[in-house]
């Protein structure tokens, strides 16, 4: 039995893609008969392969209530900024420690590093540098590409960092071919695998669909002020002279939602909605008995949102477009229940079995 290692920060229950992410890899390998041992940095805990239970992990609790009054503090968010320039994320100083000294590169047949938080991939590389095996695999599994595209400033010497990074993996893992061309930068495209998000589609409950009485249509995710922002949108929506219920499942603390978010609810009122985050298999639940849903997309070909999945899976028609180039006569057809142009997504290559499969071929 080969015994895979795998780094996170994000795990079960947090409602971030990189959980995801991490959750459907591990179980998959692990009915595949690997011996799998987690590493989180977020829960700063190892969980061997023996003692992994979901049940335990599900009674941590997860809350955002110190995020919330941290977020909404402007100077704290200042900060937040300045420290983000300088060495990436936060969590390298909170957890990267942690990390490290947790990473045993003799234990395991591979170690399969998976990002974002940059820190994550940076800890995991300075580990390998200095304890490199030969016959062990070392893979890299990115989400969105880091330096250069975020709506984060960094430093420039992340350029270089980056690129060191890349080099010391065996495989950097990337969801979608349209971020090849970033990352032949960093590395060897020889170095570079597509394998696009997993997920067990056999966990999703779909609500038996009918129309709406008041047209209603959905946004769930985070949404960011350069690559993501739901100003334009709501600013167009706000005068149209039709009804319908707007509703976002997004954070509910931070600039965007106590400058953006809030300012249009005063204005819609009962049209636009807003909820936190909800785990992602209600969410998906809830978005199935919607009229249609809405995607902005990333600023960047280099990336793109898990978002797109969940609403294939959710089987409502979607419109996307980029926040600065609001559609608005298509809304209008939307709206109205005129669905041509919408958004189609072929999910099949991300059903967790067969992602799952191709991570297997790099680990034999």
């Amino acid at each position: 039995m080969k015994k895979v290692l795998i780094i996170t920060h994000w795990y079960y229950p947090r409602n971030v893609p990189r959980a995801f992410r991490a959750r459907a890899l591990v179980n998959e390998l692990k009915q595949k008969g690997y011996s799998v041992d987690l590493l989180v940095g977020d829960y700063k805990q190892l969980i061997s392969n023996n003692e992994y239970d979901e049940e335990m992990l599900k009674s941590r609790g997860v809350s955002n209530k110190r995020a919330r009054s941290f977020s909404n503090n402007k100077l704290f968010y200042l900060i937040k900024n300045i420290i983000n320039y300088f060495i990436g994320e936060r969590f390298l100083l909170t957890c990267g420690r942690f990390i490290y000294k947790g990473i045993d590169t003799t234990s395991y047949d591979a170690i399969i590093s998976i990002g974002l938080p940059f820190y994550i991939h940076l800890v995991t590389a300075l580990k390998i540098k200095r304890h490199r095996k030969g016959d062990k695999i070392y893979i890299a599994d990115w989400s969105d590409p880091f330096y250069g595209v975020k709506d984060v400033k960094l430093a420039p010497y992340f350029k270089k960092i980056q690129k060191f990074i890349c080099s010391q993996f065996d495989y950097n893992i990337i969801p979608t071919s349209r971020a090849v061309n970033y990352f032949k930068k960093y590395t060897n495209e020889d170095k570079i695998r597509v394998i696009p998000q997993g997920f067990n589609f056999n966990e999703v409950t779909l609500l038996d669909y009918k129309k709406n009485k008041v047209v209603t249509f959905g946004y769930a995710g985070i949404f960011y002020k350069e690559i993501r922002n739901p100003g334009p949108l709501l600013e167009f929506l706000s005068k149209l002279n039709v009804d319908f219920i707007f509703v976002l499942y997004t954070v509910t603390h931070g600039p965007i939602y106590n400058e953006i978010l809030l300012k249009y609810k005063k204005v819609m009122g009962d049209r636009l909605q807003i909820h936190d985050l909800i785990p992602r298999t209600e969410c998906i639940t809830r978005l199935s008995g919607m009229d249609f849903l809405i995607n902005i997309e990333n600023i960047t070909t280099s990336q793109i949102p898990s978002k797109l999945i969940d609403y294939t899976l959710a089987r409502r028609p979607i419109i996307s477009f980029k926040h600065d180039d609001i559609p608005e006569e298509k809304i209008k057809a939307f709206i109205q229940g005129d669905y041509v142009g919408k958004t189609n997504i072929d999910i099949s290559k991300y059903n967790i079995k067969e992602v799952c499969k191709q991570f297997i071929d790099l680990l034999e």
